[in-house]
């Protein structure tokens, strides 16, 4: 990739690149080289940088968030701020052009937690890996904040309205506002327990270099619109027990006089533990998320899920019957342990592959002929890595998005297993263990282009 290839090894100076409004003053200490704990740093800016330069090209807005965004406003040496991941944030209306170019430039998808239909409408972000030997997370959020709480309360342009434009090389790539910066540093940190030091750090060093422009009206303003008030306190205050007085003292005083009700409590309190306790998650989600029929909707989901996500469950967690996956999801764990279990399990299962990133393995013997296994894609308006083709009775073509652990196929030139309408079946016998290969095409690499060269030769 030729983000990587150009890697500058010299000092690169990120915060210099920010608007007058967003610059923090120099010190001699940019002047040191940057250290090989730098590195990852750089080379994520430099992949930033070129992704944001094919958004640019295609007319979609893109905007960075957290630690991206900071190395761009805030911090003005690589080193100053480890930095795990590139958060970007995107409208929904832009969702499948957007996805369509990332997988077109070679990203894939990170494994899904829970279910894929739930992003973007009851979920936050999805995520995309890009890289082989070193390879780097793009976390793709389409609302700014993960409790589905603050989804129905936030408003759908939050954050986008008083964006700022940053030019980063030849790219130009949005962040927030001086203000909303802030409250989302500051309600990431407290829905995480406010137990990472580098986001106190964020948010403090934020306070000191920016607090001069900083509107605090209009700061406080869009916090208790937003119904935020809890969350930003919670972070304002973390940082300041940590590393002392930054925030004006009336503002905290504001913060705490901002009404709130139980739902904002709850909800609160319970975003630390949502990974952990799934069950709790969706209580909680139905008891603090406004909008009757919006709940409702999410309820159906959870409680009463279609055949496609039971099919879909039944795979991730090798459950030999899809059919009463509907209870027993709830007490796979007690079950799966169950001695005798293992000769009912289903076929495949997801591990790490050396063809790429993930890949779709047997979990048993598979004889020649036999469906492996069955999906049942979402319609989609596009074409992709992670999308099927069908003509239906009619002789219409439609686009289906492959959903589940088979999204996870790897090409082969030699394919073991091939997609027939919605089901997977074996092409030869497979063993337990093998790794389960189709074909992308004829297009798909080299070697099908060199077979054909020779053919015609």
């Amino acid at each position: 990739m030729s983000t990587f290839s150009t890697i500058e090894t010299t000092t690169t100076n990120f915060g210099a690149r920010a608007t007058a409004r967003h610059r923090t003053a120099q010190s001699p200490a940019h002047l040191r080289p940057v250290t090989p704990q730098a590195m990852p740093n750089v080379r994520m800016m430099h992949l930033l940088e070129w992704i944001v330069g094919k958004f640019n090209e295609a007319g979609i807005p893109i905007m960075v968030l957290k630690g991206g965004a900071l190395f761009l406003t805030l911090y003005q040496r690589p080193d100053e701020r480890e930095m795990t991941d590139l958060d970007v944030l995107l409208k929904p209306s832009d969702l499948d052009r957007a996805q369509k170019l990332l997988e077109d430039l070679g990203c894939h998808r990170g494994e899904v937690l829970f279910r894929d239909d739930f992003f973007p409408r009851y979920y936050y972000e999805i995520q995309y890996r890009i890289g082989s030997i070193s390879p780097f997370n793009i976390d793709l959020h389409v609302r700014p904040f993960r409790v589905l709480r603050y989804s129905r309360l936030v408003p759908e342009d939050a954050l986008w309205q008083r964006a700022v434009p940053i030019k980063l090389g030849e790219a130009t790539v949005l962040v927030p506002s001086t203000e909303e910066m802030l409250i989302q540093m500051a309600v990431h940190s407290a829905i995480h327990k406010n137990d990472l030091q580098k986001w106190i750090e964020d948010i403090d060093g934020w306070i000191r270099a920016h607090g001069a422009a900083l509107d605090w009206d209009r700061f406080l303003g869009t916090v208790e619109s937003w119904r935020l008030a809890g969350a930003v306190q919670s972070g304002l205050e973390a940082a300041q027990r940590l590393l002392g007085p930054a925030c004006p003292p009336h503002v905290l005083r504001r913060l705490r006089s901002m009404p709130r009700n139980w739902r904002d409590r709850l909800a609160l309190w319970h975003a630390p533990r949502d990974g952990k306790h799934m069950m709790a998650s969706f209580l909680v989600n139905a008891l603090t998320t406004p909008g009757f029929r919006f709940v409702l909707g999410y309820l159906r989901e959870v409680f009463l899920p279609d055949r496609a996500f039971l099919g879909e469950w039944s795979i991730r967690h090798r459950c030999p019957w899809p059919g009463a996956a509907v209870v027993l999801r709830y007490f796979w764990p007690l079950v799966e342990r169950m001695p005798w279990i293992g000769r009912w399990i289903t076929k495949v299962e997801v591990r790490s592959s050396h063809v790429h990133g993930l890949g779709v393995f047997a979990t048993r013997d598979i004889e020649q002929g036999d469906v492996i296994a069955r999906y049942r894609g979402r319609i989609v308006d596009r074409e992709g890595i992670y999308v099927s083709n069908h003509t239906d009775a009619s002789g219409n073509k439609r686009h289906h998005e492959i959903t589940g652990a088979l999204k996870y196929l790897n090409h082969s030139c030699r394919p073991n297993a091939e997609l027939g309408g919605f089901r997977l079946k074996a092409l030869v016998a497979i063993a337990a263990g093998k790794e389960i290969t189709m074909s992308y095409g004829e297009d798909a690499c080299d070697c099908d282009r060199d077979a054909r060269q020779r053919e015609r030769s």
